[in-house]
């Protein structure tokens, strides 16, 4: 009776860590907060052009507090914005010869809006609305 009960006790240890090792194993942690990085489709509405629609991607900079905007109102030089949660701001900056500044959230993981000025002269500013959708 000793030996069965021996037997079940050593089948039941070695089921429990045969179940053990099968369990999933955890998925690499997400990382948390909000994510503007991306390939994002623009739908931009300017005072100036009316509407037009073209794509930009948004990357990390080398600092992670800000992010990089690529193709911003068709500019060839990248538009820098200082993150802060779920928003951003776009600092004045000279770009391409016109000076840049706004701000943009991110609504959802699908969804960003932006909105922006760019001075094209010295008294003239297009006014800029745009929604990034993934």
């Amino acid at each position: 009776m000793k030996k069965l009960l021996s037997l079940y006790s050593a089948a039941a240890l070695f089921g429990i860590l045969f179940i053990t090792s099968c369990a999933k194993e955890e998925d690499e942690p997400q990382p948390t907060g909000p994510t503007f990085r991306g390939n994002w489709a623009v739908s931009e509405k300017s005072k100036d052009f009316g509407s037009s629609t073209y794509n930009l991607t948004i990357s990390d900079s080398s600092n992670a507090s800000y992010i990089l905007i690529a193709y911003l109102y068709g500019f060839n030089k990248k538009t820098y914005g200082i993150v802060s949660g779920n928003n951003f701001t776009i600092p004045v900056q000279s770009i391409q010869g016109n000076n840049v500044s706004g701000t943009g959230a991110l609504k959802n993981v699908n969804r960003i809006e932006i909105s922006y000025l760019v001075q094209t002269t010295s008294t003239h500013y297009d006014t800029v609305g745009v929604v990034l959708t993934k």
